[in-house]
């Protein structure tokens, strides 16, 4: 899951198995727990964990259209 206009990412599933991401919502808003941030490269899209500041390099994303988005 991706916020373009901060760079935010939250991880949805890693090696096949799916991770929590916390989420709370009011009447009148919602927050998410985003886990890292990421950016384009490129062809590459890479993302870097809050926690563990591990740094995940993709390829294969559509990142060109991603770039439009952000």
């Amino acid at each position: 899951m991706l916020d373009p206009a901060d760079r935010l990412a939250a991880r949805l599933a890693r090696d096949g198995e799916s991770e929590p991401v916390r989420i709370e919502e009011t009447d009148t808003t919602f927050a998410i727990g985003w886990k890292g941030r990421y950016r384009i490269e490129g062809p590459a899209f890479v993302y870097t964990d809050n926690d563990s500041g591990r740094v995940t390099t993709i390829l294969g994303y559509p990142t060109d259209q991603l770039a439009q988005i952000g």
